[in-house]
């Protein structure tokens, strides 16, 4: 009986790490957000890898980077479009997806115009966007510098 508690706990303190290794199910942390600089190669707008929706391919200094965008309406109802060639600069964290790792964005600035895919805490914004564009509202958006 105290082999298997000492296993159950040992478990699940590995778990625990594993999770907080940016793990998907870890949940978004400010304290861990980095900034992604560099030239859009692709933008795929219904990516089949998951995260579900908008991705863009990121050349950086140290490769290639997939990046989720959130929905591509929300960009498009935001005046932000996303093509190849494109400067970048996006805030977010990086998360591994089972075998893949993908960045998840949280705010995309290209020229002087920047838009805020995710709040603060990661909360994705395009669905509140969506139903405040349909009711008629403004959906969020941050034509400030990025921070």
């Amino acid at each position: 009986m105290g082999l298997l508690c000492v296993t159950l706990l040992f478990g699940s303190v590995t778990l625990r790490a594993q999770l907080a290794a940016n793990d998907l199910r870890a949940g978004y942390d400010p304290s861990r957000e980095t900034t992604l600089v560099g030239t859009l190669s692709s933008f795929t707008a219904n990516s089949e890898t998951g995260p579900l929706g908008a991705h863009v391919a990121v050349q950086t200094a140290s490769g290639v980077v997939d990046v989720h965008v959130g929905s591509a309406k929300f960009l498009e109802l935001n005046h932000l479009t996303l093509n190849a060639g494109d400067n970048v600069r996006i805030v977010g964290e990086n998360f591994t997806n089972g075998a893949n790792t993908v960045f998840l964005a949280r705010i995309i600035q290209k020229g002087t115009a920047a838009v805020a895919v995710r709040s603060p805490r990661g909360i994705p914004l395009w669905f509140s966007g969506s139903r405040a564009q349909q009711s008629g509202a403004q959906a969020p958006r941050n034509r400030a510098g990025a921070q």
